[in-house]
């Protein structure tokens, strides 16, 4: 079977095993493109309602939090009436007067008037009275039921604090939900009574009901012991769910059934006893986030595919027409021995190709020539080389014989000069590395003041602030030097008086700042605010005083640019006829 398929494919023309190599190109990544997208989208939905199911949790959590923070703020407005006590008091309740009865009745009428939320609310005393006021009837006896001693045992257990109590029926359902609060004396804190609020629990549903969407459909609220207290479904039970939910030990927590594609979350509510647990279909978002794309994307994979096989067979039939043309003509020449010209109207290889073919001997007399001037001018070009070499050299063995001649006639300020003379010399050649150490660069700095020195005498004089911690890094090789010249010649040289020249360097966060001050003519405001916005351009026509055009400060400027980006570079401050400082900015490099 592999040998048939390896006859079977050295027969193929070339057009069509290009149309072959197209089309297992087009169709296998495009189909394994689709389904891996495909199974990212549906991937990253899956965590998208993670997401939104914790975040829809958590605002539930929220809206409830404020939904039981208001219902406890409406306990501690009664415990801090002072009426309330003498209504409870033992001794004085049979013979309470009509206006604290009153009192106490409109109180608890205005309660449940003002906040839908409560249902009723009960003032219950513990010698078995009680006032209370029902938004259904008007009034409701608390106490006559058995529920009163399980709330009085949880509020005792809540310890000063209101607390939530759940009302089962016969069915071991939740019938009522209450908070309640025991209310304390102030001076003994001896037990006094009830505060019993009856809560509205459709008002409870309303918190969050506006929460729910087509995905999340399905939100409840359950109780410590996973009973049903509001939400969408009544019935809502799973015993193995609820097993899985009791058995959480975080304060959230979701779980996905990949079989039923359904995505469950529960979160616990803050400050109760209570949890919230939201149900969704994966599916359903699914759809809703992918519906409309499948199709489009369906569609969009058709039209790519058919677009790209017929790019293909026109892609295979302008590669093939030329060989095609070529070969022909190859064979033309080999059987009949003439000489054969391909004309091909296209610039890519085949193109290339086939004008190679036409113009092969004129194209080798070409490189003949073509090679032969290259190496006259390669010679040219190493004859130059050795004679520049040659003047450095001549020049440092006279410097090196008139050095001799100084110390053989006891002449060291000839001596010292032109050692100096001859460090910058060697400098300014660029043998080595464009960068040396900034220790090296003061070197040639003290090397050219040398030499100034003894031109200006006692005209001319320096100082230095340098933080050595900086000496060992690297910076462009002469790059001090024309500041230090241009310091000299357009600021101190017309001078009459002491000329002084200051030169610091320090580190600013990740910069090296070098400064070079001189107390020299100064700048007028309009040429500084010229020659910084050319320093920022890099421009090379930089004009200082009496039009005179500075190199080296173009050539500064523009090494640092080119070194280390245009963030770097050069800036003049200055003040007509009191000083000039040129500030250098390099940046610190490991």
């Amino acid at each position: 079977m592999f040998n048939y398929i390896k006859r079977f494919y050295k027969k193929m023309s070339i057009k069509q095993k290009l149309l072959l190599l197209f089309s297992v190109q087009i169709i296998i990544p495009m189909a394994f493109m689709g389904m891996m997208f495909y199974k990212n989208t549906e991937s990253i939905i899956q965590n998208k309602s993670v997401s939104y199911s914790a975040d829809l949790l958590k605002m539930i959590e929220l809206r409830m939090n404020d939904f039981s923070s208001n219902l406890v703020s409406i306990t501690d407005d009664i415990l801090y009436d002072a009426k309330m006590y003498a209504i409870l008091d033992e001794k004085k309740s049979e013979v309470a007067t009509e206006d604290l009865r009153d009192y106490c009745y409109n109180l608890l009428r205005r309660i449940c008037l003002s906040n839908k939320e409560i249902q009723s609310i009960t003032l219950a005393s513990l010698n078995e009275y009680e006032y209370s006021y029902d938004l259904n009837a008007g009034g409701v006896s608390i106490e006559s039921s058995a529920s009163f001693k399980a709330m009085l045992e949880k509020a005792r257990l809540a310890q000063h604090k209101p607390t939530w109590y759940t009302e089962v029926d016969e069915e071991n359902k939740v019938r009522n939900l209450y908070l309640i609060r025991m209310i304390y004396d102030s001076d003994d804190f001896s037990e006094r009574g009830l505060i019993i609020l009856q809560i509205n629990r459709q008002r409870l549903k309303d918190v969050y009901n506006d929460l729910s969407t087509e995905f999340m459909q399905s939100i409840n609220i359950l109780s410590k012991d996973n009973k049903w207290i509001i939400g969408t479904e009544e019935d809502w039970y799973n015993e193995k769910e609820n097993e899985w939910i009791s058995n959480q030990a975080d304060n959230w927590g979701y779980r996905i059934d990949k079989k039923e594609q359904r995505l469950l979350a529960f979160m616990n509510i803050e400050g109760t006893e209570w949890k919230i647990v939201a149900e969704g279909s994966l599916n359903q978002l699914v759809n809703e986030e992918m519906g409309h794309f499948r199709f489009l994307f369906i569609i969009v994979m058709t039209f790519t595919i058919l677009l790209l096989s017929i790019f293909s067979i026109l892609m295979a039939m302008d590669i093939l027409s030329p060989i095609n043309r070529l070969v022909h003509s190859i064979k033309k020449v080999e059987e009949e021995n003439i000489h054969q010209e391909v004309i091909v109207d296209r610039e890519d290889e085949l193109g290339y190709l086939s004008k190679c073919f036409n113009k092969m001997s004129k194209e080798i007399d070409n490189l003949l020539n073509r090679v032969y001037k290259e190496e006259l001018t390669r010679r040219e070009a190493e004859l130059k080389a050795l004679q520049a070499q040659i003047n450095p050299h001549f020049l440092f063995n006279t410097l090196e014989s008139i050095n001799w001649m100084a110390q053989l006639n006891n002449v060291p300020e000839i001596r010292d000069m032109v050692t100096s003379l001859g460090a910058l010399i060697e400098a300014s050649i660029g043998k080595g590395s464009p960068m040396v150490p900034l220790s090296k660069e003061l070197k040639y700095i003290d090397s050219y003041l040398l030499i100034m020195k003894n031109r200006y005498g006692e005209r001319l004089s320096y100082e230095s602030d340098i933080d050595t911690s900086l000496l060992g890094q690297e910076v462009p090789k002469l790059i001090l030097q024309p500041l230090i010249e241009n310091a000299i010649y357009h600021g101190i040289d017309k001078m009459r008086k002491k000329g002084t020249i200051k030169l610091t360097i320090r580190r600013e966060d990740e910069t090296i700042y070098i400064e070079i001050m001189d107390n020299g003519k100064g700048m007028l405001p309009e040429e500084v605010e010229d020659l910084n916005q050319k320093f920022k351009e890099d421009r090379d026509d930089y004009i200082l005083g009496d039009n005179r055009k500075s190199i080296g400060l173009a050539n500064v400027n523009g090494r640092v640019k080119l070194f280390f980006g245009k963030d770097y570079g050069l800036q003049i401050e200055s003040e007509y006829e009191t000083y000039t400082k040129m500030k250098l900015y390099l940046p610190i490099r490991d």
